[in-house]
C-alpha cells in the first residue's frame, strides 16, 4: 500500500518528525521471551499512543521476526527495509511512513574475530544501514547502526589517557569531558575495533547522503556519552544528540537505555557495579541547507513492562525523539559550530586507543605465528610416527583423526597469523593516520587562534 506524501501548504510551516529506536534483543534460541516480546513490540508500534515517521530496530536477527513485524505495522509504517550482511544478517531494519529509496549497506572493516563465535559480531557483519526518503516535502537520509558489543577480556592494557582511582597517576589532569581512551579497560578487548567503526561511520554515511538531506542517525552504539568513540562520531559527523539538546528528558534518570534497574532482564550483579545503567542508544540528527532542526523532546515512551506480562519489551529501552523542522531562507545555516576543545580531546583519546590497538594486534599476530610453528611440528611428528612405527590396533585411526584436525587448525592459524591480523593492523593504522592528520590540522588552527588573540591583547595594551 502506498501512502501519498503530504506536503505542507505553507512552505514556511514547521513540521514535527517522530522517531523511535530500539534494540529488540532478538537472538533465536538465546534471547528470553523472544517471540512474545516481538509480538508485543509490533503491537506497541501500532496500538501505542504515538505514531512514528521513522522507526529504527537493531538485533532483529530472525527474518521471520522481521516479516511478522512488517505484517503488523504495514498500515502505519508501510515501507521498510531489512539489511542483509554477514553470515546471518546485520540485525538492522528501518521502517518509514514514506517510500524508501537509495538503499545501501556499508560494512565496517573491523568486526571482531571469526573464532569468537559466541560474540557473533564478525558473523553478523555489522555496519551502517543507509536509505533515503522524503517526508512532508523534506528529503531525509536515514542511518541505522549497531556498533561492536562489549565482552569481558583480561588482556587489554589501559592507555596513558585513562586513569584509575587510587592509581599513582590519579592526580594527573583528566580531560575535561572525560572522554576516556579505554573505559573498563580490562573488560573490553574490542576497544580498537569500536574505535575504527566510530572513525568510519561518518564517512560511510556521507557516501549515501545528499547535501540537501536532513540526516537522522539512530541505533545501539555500545558507547556511553563519556566515551571517546561517542565524541569521534559526534565530531566527525557534526551531529546533534537529541537527548542532550532536549529540554524534555526521561523522568528520574539520565537517559540510561541498557542494564537499567527497572528492566526485567537486568542482572542484579550488574546493578551492584553500576546501579543506574548506561545510555548507549542514541538518536542523532544533522541539519541541511534550507532547514532548521531542533529537538522538541527525547524520552523513553514505552512502559517498563509488556502489558499484562512480567517482562520488559527488550533488555534495552526504546528511545523516542520528536524533531521540529522549519524551512529557512537560502544561504542561512543552522549548523552548530564544533567545540574545538571537545574535538581535540576526542581525537587525542582516539589516537591513544589506536596506539594500544596496534600493540594488541601485533601481540596477537605473534601468538598465531608461534602457534603455526607448533601445529606444523605436531603434524610432522604425527606423519613420522605413522610412517616409521608399528602401532597397536586403533592407534592409526586416532592419529588419522588428529591429522585431519591439526590440518584444519594449521590452515586457520595460518589465515589468522598471515592474513587476518595483517589486515586488522592495517585498518587500525589507517584510522590512526587519519586521526593524526586531523590533529595536525587542529594544532595549526588552534595556533592561529592563539596568535590572533595574542595580537588583539597587545593592541588593547597599546
Amino acid at each position: 500500500m502506498t501512502v501519498p506524501e503530504i506536503v505542507p501548504k505553507d512552505n514556511s510551516m514547521a513540521v514535527e518528525i517522530k522517531i523511535l529506536t530500539l534494540n529488540i534483543w532478538g537472538i533465536p534460541g538465546v534471547s528470553k521471551d523472544r517471540k512474545a516480546r516481538v509480538e508485543a513490540i509490533a503491537n506497541q508500534l501500532i496500538a501505542g499512543p504515538e505514531e512514528y515517521d521513522f522507526v529504527f530496530l537493531q538485533e532483529v536477527w530472525s527474518k521471520e521476526d522481521y516479516k511478522f513485524i512488517v505484517s503488523k505495522v504495514n498500515k502505519k509504517l508501510p515501507f521498510s527495509e531489512y539489511f542483509v550482511s554477514g553470515g546471518y544478517g546485520s540485525g538492522l531494519c528501518t521502517f518509514s511512513k514514506t517510500q524508501i529509496t537509495d538503499v545501501r549497506y556499508r560494512r565496517f572493516s573491523l568486526n571482531g574475530y571469526p573464532h569468537k563465535v559466541l560474540h557473533g559480531d564478525w558473523w553478523g557483519g555489522k555496519g551502517v544501514a543507509l536509505c533515503r526518503t522524503v517526508r512532508h516535502g523534506i528529503p531525509f537520509s536515514l542511518a541505522n547502526t549497531h556498533l561492536h558489543g562489549k565482552y569481558p577480556s583480561s588482556n587489554w592494557s589501559c592507555s596513558s589517557q585513562c586513569l584509575r582511582p587510587g592509581s599513582r597517576d590519579e592526580q594527573r589532569p583528566i580531560l575535561s569531558n572525560q572522554l576516556h581512551a579505554c573505559y573498563d579497560a580490562e573488560k573490553d578487548e574490542y576497544v580498537h575495533h569500536r574505535a575504527v567503526q566510530a572513525f568510519e561511520t561518518p564517512q560511510l554515511i556521507r557516501s549515501n547522503r545528499k547535501d540537501e538531506d536532513v540526516l537522522i542517525f539512530a541505533g545501539d552504539f555500545n558507547v556511553t556519552s563519556t566515551d571517546f568513540a561517542y565524541g569521534l562520531i559526534k565530531c566527525y559527523g557534526n551531529l546533534v544528540d537529541t537527548y542532550t539538546e532536549s529540554a524534555v528528558k526521561p523522568h528520574g534518570s539520565n537517559g540510561e537505555t541498557c542494564e537499567t534497574p527497572s528492566n526485567s532482564y537486568t542482572d542484579v550483579k550488574v546493578l551492584i557495579e553500576n546501579p543506574s545503567g548506561n545510555r548507549i542508544d542514541y538518536i542523532f540528527y544533522q541539519t541541511a541547507p534550507g532547514h532548521k532542526v531542533k529537538t522538541k523532546l527525547c524520552d523513553q515512551p514505552w512502559p517498563q513492562r509488556v502489558p499484562s506480562q512480567e517482562f520488559s519489551f527488550s533488555d534495552h529501552e526504546a528511545v523516542r525523539a520528536v524533531l521540529t523542522i522549519t524551512p529557512v531562507k537560502d544561504g542561512e545555516t543552522d549548523e552548530t559550530p564544533l567545540d574545538a576543545k571537545y574535538e581535540t580531546e576526542s581525537l587525542l583519546n582516539s589516537s591513544a586507543a589506536f596506539e594500544e590497538g596496534l600493540k594488541k594486534v601485533t601481540s596477537n599476530r605473534k601468538f598465531y605465528l608461534t602457534l603455526c610453528i607448533l601445529v606444523a611440528l605436531m603434524l610432522i611428528i604425527n606423519i613420522v610416527v605413522q610412517a616409521s612405527c608399528e602401532l597397536a590396533i586403533g592407534v592409526p585411526f586416532f592419529l588419522d583423526l588428529m591429522l585431519v584436525l591439526l590440518s584444519f587448525l594449521l590452515m586457520y592459524v595460518i589465515y589468522m597469523g598471515f592474513t587476518f591480523y595483517h589486515l586488522e593492523f592495517n585498518e587500525v593504522l589507517r584510522a590512526k593516520q587519519g586521526i593524526e592528520c586531523d590533529l595536525e590540522r587542529l594544532r595549526i588552527r588552534n595556533a592561529q587562534i592563539f596568535e590572533e588573540e595574542r595580537k588583539r591583547g597587545l593592541t588593547g595594551i597599546k
